[in-house]
């Protein structure tokens, strides 16, 4: 396993007390897969990620184990974790927008990523890193991208752009939290061939977060189902749709097929 989560859980301090969010889960993905992890609102779907990456908030509360390449995350201080973050795990958020500041440059946000995050100074190491990026997630017109503000581009070609980031610092584990959520069918289904392209270039492990199950059956090889914190089934993404064992399982199956013959 690249990653894993040993009995890890995660609560959030309230008004009344601690909620759980995560209780005790364990499951892992083995180097080159594509883990998909499905669950309705509310299951511990993104609190999963931000828990690898140490992004949780300071009222949460977290236990258990999470063993990247043999090293315990969260035994690990705020540096090592800065460090980490990007760099050997990438993170792709739900919403694109959100990842850019409105008020800078599309080729400001890339340059200074790999300024602080390579400690890169050589401007044509620099460019030359971001057309090889723009390359591989098949955006066009780079320098045109690169001058423009957020707004003035689709959410399809922001998240593409997000994409060229993250793999832009070459990390050996993506995780992609609904990121094609606020996309519309025809660039959701862009954004989900992509991850299967760069998964066979460079050797990417993705961790896919989503709660569509059509998407699961196009990407995934491997599914966790998550219900209220808590891991319901864990089989590989054949058998899920073929012969679920758990009983939430078979409803968030039940209702994904009475979706479809609705449509």
């Amino acid at each position: 396993m690249i990653l894993e989560a040993k009995n890890l859980s995660v609560s959030y301090q309230g008004a009344k007390g601690f909620v759980d969010a995560l209780v005790d889960v364990s499951f892992g993905v083995e180097e080159g897969q594509i883990l998909g992890i499905v669950g309705e609102s509310g299951s511990g779907k993104s609190t999963f990620a931000y828990s690898v990456l140490g992004l949780l908030p300071g009222n949460s509360e977290k236990k258990g184990s999470i063993i990247f390449k043999g090293k315990d995350l969260t035994l690990l201080g705020d540096k090592e974790l800065e460090n980490l973050r990007a760099n050997q795990i990438g993170l792709i958020f739900q919403e694109p927008a959100s990842t850019f500041n409105p008020v800078l440059s599309i080729g400001y946000h890339f340059r200074e990523l790999l300024k602080i995050k390579l400690k890169l100074k050589d401007k044509s190491k620099i460019d030359e890193i971001i057309q090889d990026s723009f390359e591989k997630v098949r955006l066009p017109e780079p320098e045109r991208i690169l001058k423009s503000y957020p707004h003035q581009l689709s959410g399809g070609q922001l998240q593409r752009i997000a994409i060229a980031m993250a793999i832009s610092l070459k990390p050996a584990v993506l995780i992609a939290d609904e990121p094609t959520s606020s996309l519309d069918v025809t660039i959701e289904s862009q954004i989900i061939h992509l991850f299967k392209e760069l998964r066979e270039k460079l050797g990417l492990t993705i961790i896919f977060i989503t709660h569509n199950l059509d998407l699961v059956k196009a990407l995934c090889e491997k599914v966790v189902v998550l219900y209220q914190g808590e891991v319901r089934e864990i089989t590989s993404a054949s058998d899920l749709f073929i012969s679920p064992q758990d009983s939430y399982t078979k409803q968030l199956l039940g209702s994904f097929k009475d979706l479809e013959e609705s449509v």
